[in-house]
């Protein structure tokens, strides 16, 4: 089997690099955005939900936007979802640690804007 000619054609490395710095440069001095909304994903051994949607309520309150309920009943959990906004974050979880003290964290997920 013929091996191809691509590496021939192309630019060394270090060139390439010594080339392209002042576009590095100059994207790194663009400042990133941080999404403005965040989806917190937390498991809870309970499947009363409306007794945990409850408890979220009271210890949110305006913090929190739409909560995402998925109930397990083989396991006997239940994975909730709460949308807020990425400066809430911090109070927000202080929040769910008061109220549900076995509450799992799980992943965080920007949303955007």
């Amino acid at each position: 089997m013929r091996q191809s000619g691509l590496a021939v054609d192309t630019v060394p490395r270090r060139t390439a690099l010594r080339r392209g710095e002042g576009t590095v440069a100059a994207l790194r001095a663009l400042p990133l955005q941080a999404p403005c909304r965040i989806r917190l994903r937390l498991a809870v051994a309970s499947i009363d939900v409306f007794a945990l949607r409850q408890t979220m309520h009271r210890a949110l309150g305006e913090l929190a936007r739409a909560y995402v309920v998925k109930v397990d009943y083989r396991h006997g959990q239940t994975t909730m979802h709460v949308d807020l906004a990425r400066g809430d974050r911090d109070a927000a979880m202080h929040a769910i640690m008061m109220a549900l003290p076995a509450a799992e964290f799980g992943t965080t997920t920007a949303l955007g804007a």
